[in-house]
């Protein structure tokens, strides 16, 4: 499984009901998909860097919005359940934008099979060499 970060742009208008089962409808396909939801943070209504245009418009009229809700939901799933919550992120109406990433974490660099890109085993063995050279 892969550690996955998905960033998630909302309308800032998204009332609390609707995002609730956004984050509840995404966390059951990665917990039926065999995948585990570790955390969901809630990062608030913050600028856009530009302006951002919906798919829809509200019952408003906006289609154009400066200001959105950010939340990130972080999980371990497969490739395959990645996708498939990318695409109910995209089939969404409150959702302007999202991103995955592959979120990282000290046991990333935790691999005894190449002992070249572990920086943990490099350290040792430069202890090591060291060692042998003022013996």
């Amino acid at each position: 499984m892969v550690f996955y970060e998905c960033v998630v742009t909302t309308r800032n208008t998204a009332n609390f009901a609707q995002l609730h089962n956004l984050v509840k409808t995404v966390s059951h396909k990665i917990v039926s998909s065999g995948g585990i939801v570790r955390s969901v943070q809630n990062h608030g209504i913050r600028d856009l860097p530009h302006r951002f245009k919906a798919k829809y418009a509200d019952r408003e009229g906006n289609r154009y919005y400066k200001k959105g809700r950010f939340f990130s939901i972080y999980y371990d799933s497969n490739p395959l359940t990645q996708k498939e919550v990318d695409g109910i992120l995209k089939m969404d109406e409150q959702v302007l934008r999202n991103t995955h990433l592959k979120a990282r974490n000290k046991l990333w660099y935790v691999n005894i099979a190449r002992e070249d890109k572990n920086p943990y085993i490099q350290r040792v063995m430069e202890m090591e060499k060291s060692k042998t050279q003022s013996s």
